[in-house]
């Protein structure tokens, strides 16, 4: 089984910009890449170059989502797909809509993340938390099981009457991190996203096996 999670890195790191390939190895249950400037062998879970005159490098981690094709195409209705052809299970599959309990959402860059799991995520819905000096909110949308992060500021959110609110009272859609009184107007007030990901718990502290996991207080 592989590490069941999906990262989106960035490609520039200074002035240079990577372009990059499968090597077709494992390491710790997960692939790894390689670039075709110096042939140096990238992690992807942590975006880590550990072998090669990059080593020690790390590619910037983009915010991104995982959630069902329904949601995103509601989201995102003039989307694109990039194609490709099916490996026949090679990747394996997320297996979080049978078994959500096994999945957390990892927040954070790299090898400095902190886990959330799903089944305490599944009790809170929005949870309210400080990382690495910033104060976070991170939502999850149990009918799809997606988990989303951003920045709050000022901002303390609660479940109330199946809305996430602010402190104010006032309703956000939480998986645009946008608030739903000024959706449709320009300068709506917008939360800044943060980068995480959905993982396989037991293979993320495999990686981070000293790495803070969230707990109700």
């Amino acid at each position: 089984m592989l590490c069941q999670t999906a990262i989106v890195h960035g490609r520039k790191i200074g002035e240079t910009t990577y372009e990059f390939g499968h090597e077709g190895i494992l390491y710790r249950h997960s692939f790894i890449m390689y670039d075709k400037a110096t042939e140096s062998l990238w992690v992807h879970t942590t975006g880590e170059a550990v072998k090669g005159t990059c080593k020690g490098q790390v590619l910037p981690f983009l915010p991104s989502t995982v959630t069902s094709w329904g949601t995103w195409k509601k989201l995102h209705p003039k989307t694109t797909v990039l194609t490709g052809k099916r490996a026949n299970s090679f990747m394996g599959k997320f297996g979080f809509e049978q078994r959500p309990q096994r999945y957390g959402f990892s927040l954070g860059q790299g090898t400095k993340p902190k886990l959330y799991p799903f089944p305490l995520l599944m009790k809170k819905g929005v949870v309210n938390d400080e990382f690495e000096g910033r104060k976070v909110v991170v939502f999850f949308d149990a009918d799809t099981n997606t988990a989303r992060a951003f920045e709050r500021g000022k901002h303390t959110f609660a479940f109330h009457k199946a809305k996430v609110t602010d402190e104010k009272g006032r309703p956000w859609d939480m998986l645009r991190g946008l608030l739903e009184q000024a959706a449709e107007g320009e300068g709506a007030e917008r939360l800044t996203p943060l980068p995480g990901t959905t993982w396989l718990i037991e293979r993320w502290q495999g990686f981070h096996p000293r790495a803070p996991v969230y707990k109700l207080p």
